[in-house]
């Protein structure tokens, strides 16, 4: 483990980070389940341990996919099923309203960072558009180095696109391996099992032993299991490399016909999908069989809308995959939280997320404060059924495009205002001259907050 003047070296803060670590090695703040039935927490009086953290991020899949936030039926080829996911938002919290940067880097760098990706250098894909090619974690420390000071043991399995690709393309071809790369470790990860690349140019074969999803799904399996028993809490960014293109056949479909160019058969993406589900069924399987599922927080989302597939909703109304867009199906995102005794099941929130809340969430949930001043806000009190401090607005941004958002209401950096009351099916563009006292007021609102974000653009 790294020792705490180690890592406050290496994040270059030196002495001045003792002060910042005012519960290191100390228990959080108690945590609880909220008693329905007597309006408050019937443990207030016990402390509940940090908890291990899942992090859970799929690779282009956006909130309308999932049968929980209403489901697809994708035309001539049924529904998607996720039936493991809903159970996870079913026993625990669904987010109703959370926010990712359109494409995959960005939105990546917001998760470990908890900072917009303005900020980082990550405006776009890795090395693209001029973007970074591989995070600063001397300028932006990770949420895992930070977990690490505060006594987590941490791990990456999946997809890293955040630095270096040329020399990260494989993966160990047996589960016990793990993979060993300078970046991530500079992250903060003492346990990686990664791909750097874009994404993964082939699956492997769909069967088992081959096939790249399952391996990296075994190296999971292992790794939890190797936490049983252990006094240290860990945390695991689980980077799920599907259901993004190249679209080809899963173990759940080995047989179906591989069409040729990048994208792959479009057919593939249901059982994409529905392999993805089983692959987080079995994670909670392993939870409970190592008697960890009570002190583990599970979270899964998706780093970005789905990409250029046409859905449709059932209540009959088609909408289009939109990664790469600033529409909501380029940037909104489901989030699911699930901690059986502290989130209260069945619950859901209708408050404003974005990525940059992940990171201080874990900080807080670790009892450590973070580094340096973060955009992020921290959802932890919500996920014990307190109120929190509820966000006003969300902001995401792509190479020069951007936007600050409520609940109603998206402003884009060209001035244009949004009424997004019925989106994903329509984001009604307001003129000046239309404006409503309420249209007006959010203008106004929105417009100082983006301001403030993009001063030398506003």
């Amino acid at each position: 483990m790294t020792k705490r003047r180690d890592f406050l070296k290496l994040a270059g803060l030196g002495a001045v980070g003792a002060s910042l670590f005012p519960l290191l090695g100390k228990t959080a703040p108690a945590t609880a389940p909220f008693d329905s039935a007597h309006g408050k927490h019937p443990l207030e009086n016990k402390a509940v341990k940090r908890p291990n953290i899942i992090f859970i991020l799929a690779d282009d899949l956006g909130f309308e996919t999932l049968g929980c936030y209403g489901g697809v039926n994708y035309k001539g080829l049924g529904p998607v099923k996720t039936p493991h996911l809903d159970a996870l938002a079913q026993g625990g919290m669904l987010f109703k309203y959370c926010f990712a940067c359109p494409v995959c880097s960005p939105a990546r760098s917001e998760v470990l960072t908890g900072k917009y990706n303005f900020r980082t250098g990550f405006h776009d894909i890795a090395g693209r558009s001029g973007a970074t090619t591989s995070l600063d974690t001397r300028a932006h420390p990770t949420v895992a180095m930070q977990l690490k000071a505060a006594g987590y043991v941490t791990a990456i399995v999946g997809k890293w696109h955040l630095g270096p690709p040329e020399s990260m393309q494989e993966i160990p071809t047996t589960a016990a391996a793990d993979t060993d790369y300078p970046h991530p470790r500079e992250c903060g990860f003492d346990h990686q099992c990664i791909l750097g690349g874009a994404h993964l140019v082939r699956y492997g074969a769909p069967k088992q032993g081959e096939y790249t999803p399952e391996r990296m799904q075994a190296w999971t399996l292992r790794f939890l299991a190797s936490r049983k028993g252990q006094a240290e809490p860990f945390f695991l960014y689980y980077a799920s490399p599907i259901p993004h293109d190249p679209l080809l056949p899963t173990p759940l479909n080995p047989d179906m016909p591989q069409a040729k160019g990048k994208a792959g058969n479009l057919k593939n993406f249901p059982y994409l999908v529905q392999y993805l589900d089983q692959q987080v069924g079995e994670l909670l399987k392993k939870l409970d069989e190592l008697g960890l599922r009570e002190s583990t927080l599970v979270m899964f989302s998706g780093d970005n809308g789905t990409r250029g597939v046409v859905t449709e909703m059932r209540d009959g109304r088609e909408v289009h995959g939109g990664k790469g867009s600033l529409l909501d199906t380029g940037s909104r995102v489901p989030l699911l939280a699930n901690w059986p005794g502290v989130i209260r099941a069945g619950t859901s929130y209708e408050g404003l997320v974005d990525f940059s809340d992940i990171a201080p969430t874990c900080l807080e949930l670790a009892g450590a404060q973070a580094l340096e001043k973060l955009d992020g806000v921290s959802f932890a009190p919500q996920l014990r059924g307190e109120p929190g401090q509820p966000r006003a607005w969300v902001h995401t941004l792509f190479n020069v495009w951007y936007f600050v958002r409520d609940a109603r209401w998206k402003l884009r950096e060209t001035g244009n205002l949004y009424d997004v009351s019925h989106a994903p099916y329509e984001e009604k563009l307001i003129a000046p001259a239309n404006d409503t006292p309420e249209s007006k007021a959010a203008r106004a609102r929105l417009g100082a907050v983006m301001r403030q974000l993009h001063p030398q653009k506003s």
